[in-house]
């Protein structure tokens, strides 16, 4: 068997030099795709052809996989050079996996347009596809005649060419079968934990402060600058002081940090940019829930923090754009995408309703055991999806697929 894989923007062959050196593995951080996969194939004695679109150019050979960055061109163009990157480089992949005669492409998402993949299929190459992101916000579908013509052909390329799929929730099956690829066979994984990465600590059951934390990029489509909005309307409106905790950085973290002191806000925002593990394994600790104010205009899939907030034993407040409620859901106390003030009104409640709070709080030990169980995972979903496609039967429902 022969398998070739996309695995996202990272840089690959750093981590594996790194794995390969002995460095220990992070505690409390998921474990990397790339190095699973990488077990996963000296384990079954697959060679692999492993490829990233990191920007730092390299290549790593090691006795069974190749691992290579390679660099998309246009990659953070706009209008036609956009597009066309996308298109070149998934002719590009695809050139490379008949070169390394592939049995199965495995192409994450958003590493190339999704019809633009049929290519492999005019090389013969089968082509299954892994969703990190969903192909459009839940509830709010692909705008405008672009929008429109790219879902079209997107669709086509799920119902005639792939021939599986995989994704970290159910949403990302819900859109990998719609528009007619009913049939297609999906298979859900979840993130996976060190057991010993977590401890949960008990919640201080006084509260005051309630603590809420941001944790992830700081990016407008992230729903950050509702922040600020949630934090006036909790100072004005919720009996208990609430602060908010923005932990990492991003491309707005100083126009946040500007709009946040213009405003007066610094007594409820404050700003602790990137933390190293130990150092947001201690901010979650501190922490009495996590928000996640994802934006419409973003194509989450299911973020990392939603998990390692339930490991943590910290309810989450986010809105069904970040698809977690059917995977957390008993832990999610749910706001309405773009809406401050719903997220405002879940905050509140939970600050000042005791039993609310412990309800959500009490549930994250059961929900968290997902992330801990292998037989859920990345190589576990790989190992049913190779299956199914070498036997051509239907999938199965898988731990997150719905």
């Amino acid at each position: 068997m022969r398998l070739f894989a996309t695995l996202g923007p990272g840089d690959i062959v750093a981590a594996q030099r790194k794995e390969l050196s002995g460095a220990r593995f992070v505690q409390g951080a998921s474990q990397t795709h790339s190095g699973q996969l990488y077990r996963y194939c000296g384990l079954k004695g697959i060679s692999a052809l492993f490829v990233s679109y990191s920007p730092n150019a390299d290549s790593l050979d090691t006795p069974w996989v190749r691992f290579v960055n390679l660099p998309r061109r246009w990659n953070d163009a706009g209008g036609w050079r956009f597009h066309c990157g996308r298109i070149l480089y998934a002719i590009k992949l695809a050139r490379m996996a008949r070169a390394f005669r592939a049995d199965l492409a495995l192409i994450d998402s958003g590493t190339a347009h999704y019809f633009a993949l049929a290519v492999f299929r005019l090389l013969n190459v089968p082509i299954a596809v892994n969703f990190h992101n969903v192909r459009w916000p839940q509830g709010f579908g692909p705008r405008g005649r672009m929008g429109a013509v790219v879902r079209a052909l997107d669709s086509w390329f799920f119902r005639r060419v792939a021939v599986a799929a995989m994704g970290c929730s159910p949403e990302c099956g819900e859109q990998a079968r719609a528009d007619g690829a009913s049939g297609l066979p999906y298979f859900g994984w979840c993130a996976q934990y060190d057991p010993d990465g977590f401890t949960p600590d008990a919640v201080d059951p006084v509260r005051v402060p309630f603590r809420v934390l941001f944790s992830g990029r700081v990016e407008r489509e992230k729903g950050v600058f509702d922040l600020i909005e949630i934090a006036a309307r909790l100072r004005k409106q919720c009996r208990i002081p609430v602060r908010i905790d923005v932990c990492g950085n991003g491309r707005a973290l100083e126009e946040l940090r500007a709009a946040v002191a213009a405003g007066g806000y610094g007594e409820c925002i404050s700003f602790h940019g990137h933390l190293q593990r130990a150092e947001l394994l201690e901010a979650y600790k501190r922490a009495h829930a996590i928000i996640v104010p994802t934006r419409s205009g973003f194509c989450e899939g299911m973020p990392l923090v939603c998990a390692e907030a339930v490991l943590s034993g910290r309810p989450v407040v986010t809105s069904r754009i970040s698809n977690v409620l059917p995977v957390i859901g008993a832990a999610v106390a749910e706001a309405q995408p773009d809406d401050p003030p719903s997220y405002v009104s879940a905050i509140r409640r939970l600050a000042e309703d005791g039993r609310h709070y412990e309800a959500l709080q009490s549930a994250c030990a059961s929900v968290a055991r997902q992330f801990l169980e292998p037989e859920r995972g990345y190589t576990a979903a790989v190992d049913r999806l190779m299956a199914v496609v070498c036997r051509g039967s239907q999938g199965d429902s898988g731990p997150s697929s719905g």
